[in-house]
């Protein structure tokens, strides 16, 4: 079997399709085949900074970057169109537009917001997982800010998001100067906040939403959602049932759901095993057993860890499973060895990570992290977090030939190495800028 004509298809842009795609491309020659990157959008959304979307500090341009742009040059073909069905068996996926042939699969689509079946949840809250909805967001505390009434923003989900959220929120009205009568609450099923980071830093995170004035309920499941009997079809306005028999009711002005997310929904016909989430169970590879030529990596993907946990739905994950593939496959489909594609991807190192470095937005201008074992805030984070999302952008456009800024996402010693010297580099350029020297 020949190599020419080997066709890749990823399906979604966000930050584990699109890193794997401009990835992937450099290996690629058009003789030896190409990659088709599929999203129903034209732009890639920075989803982690969508909350400041929401709370007016960026605008939606802001958060967009034009799919075209990032590709151009690159062996790489974008199709705009929804994803309706996944044919495994006979190597086909059904879009909107058309149905398109592959050799290799990956699926990157993503997650949408789960509402646990909770009465009244969806129908009464507005959720936080595109720009869509951060605008959708923004106009309503906007409108919230600009009455005389006092009122108040409910958050259901004290992850990531909801976190990010009241912070930015928060910001917002105190800004405007409202918070004698507006106010933030942040409720959460678990008895913490941020499960499963590491605790010091969720008690930095909860001193640093204490100081903003938000408040934090825990270890309150919610029961209902029901539209306030007092107020009109429009206003927003809500009744929180909790779960203790009924017996606790949090009035609401504006909810927002952040309390979950569930494997985005796109048939897989003949259909493969999913988590209850709606998760595609993968195994150690981001691979699925039954079809070896089918990958998935990001929030819609089930990898577990050595501990047997599934690995958590974050951008820094979905990047890492992405930088794992772009180096295996381009072994496979990058050259013109008739032997390597006459059989499945061949897969023999796993998928492995560590989370080392965990980072969070609280604000407008406010983040919280944990690096090398220490809790660190202030200019520090953020300087981190510049540098981060600098590194994440010059590495999509480089497709990973910007050596210095693409070892943050190596594993091994030498990797580290760049990274500190690229990161001193970073920071020194940054102080120069700020006194005006170059």
């Amino acid at each position: 079997m020949n190599t020419a004509n080997k066709r890749i298809i990823i399906l979604g842009a966000g930050y584990g399709g699109l890193f794997l795609a401009t990835n992937v491309a450099r290996y690629m020659k058009e003789k030896t085949g190409e990659i088709i990157l599929v999203d129903k959008n034209p732009y890639h959304q920075l989803l982690q900074e969508i909350h400041l979307v929401a709370a007016g500090f960026r605008t939606a341009n802001d958060v967009k970057i034009p799919i075209l742009g990032l590709i151009e040059g690159m062996n790489i073909k974008f199709i705009q169109s929804t994803v309706k069905q996944i044919r495994p068996d006979t190597n086909q996926v059904i879009l909107e537009s058309a149905k398109i042939h592959y050799d290799l699969l990956i699926i990157c689509l993503g997650a949408s917001t789960k509402y646990f079946d909770i009465k009244g949840a969806e129908e009464n809250s507005l959720p936080l997982r595109s720009i869509t909805d951060a605008s959708l967001i923004y106009d309503r505390i906007s409108s919230i800010v600009n009455s005389d009434k006092k009122q108040s923003v409910v958050i259901v989900g004290g992850g990531a998001t909801g976190v990010s959220l009241g912070g930015a929120l928060s910001d917002f009205i105190n800004e405007n100067r409202k918070s004698d009568s507006i106010s933030v609450t942040i409720i959460e099923a678990l008895p913490t906040i941020l499960s499963g980071w590491d605790k010091r830093l969720v008690m930095k995170v909860e001193e640093v939403l204490l100081e903003k004035g938000i408040r934090i309920i825990k270890r309150s499941p919610v029961a209902k959602v029901e539209k306030n009997a007092d107020g009109s079809d429009d206003d927003g306005n809500n009744d929180i049932f909790l779960s203790d028999e009924g017996k606790s009711k949090i009035q609401s002005s504006l909810t927002i759901w952040t309390a979950g997310i569930k494997g985005y929904n796109i048939p897989i016909n003949p259909e493969v095993e999913k988590t209850k989430d709606g998760k595609i169970i993968l195994n150690e590879f981001c691979q699925i057993d039954r079809y070896p030529n089918v990958f998935s990596i990001g929030d819609i993907a089930a990898v577990r860890d050595d501990t047997g946990k599934l690995y958590p739905p974050i951008a820094q994950i979905a990047v890492r499973e992405a930088k794992y593939l772009s180096d295996l496959i381009p072994k496979h489909f990058g050259n013109e060895d008739t032997s390597a594609a006459s059989h499945p991807l061949s897969v023999d190192k796993k998928f492995e990570y560590t989370i080392n470095v965990q980072l969070i937005s609280l604000g407008n201008d406010d983040y919280v992290g944990f690096i090398n074992n220490h809790v660190i805030s202030g200019n520090l984070a953020k300087l981190v977090e510049e540098f981060s999302q600098s590194a994440y952008i010059k590495t999509l456009k480089s497709g990973g030939r910007d050596v210095l800024n693409t070892s943050l996402y190596g594993d091994d010693t030498f990797s580290h190495i760049l990274s500190g010297i690229t990161f001193a580099q970073f920071t020194f350029v940054k102080w120069l800028k700020k006194h005006s020297l170059v």
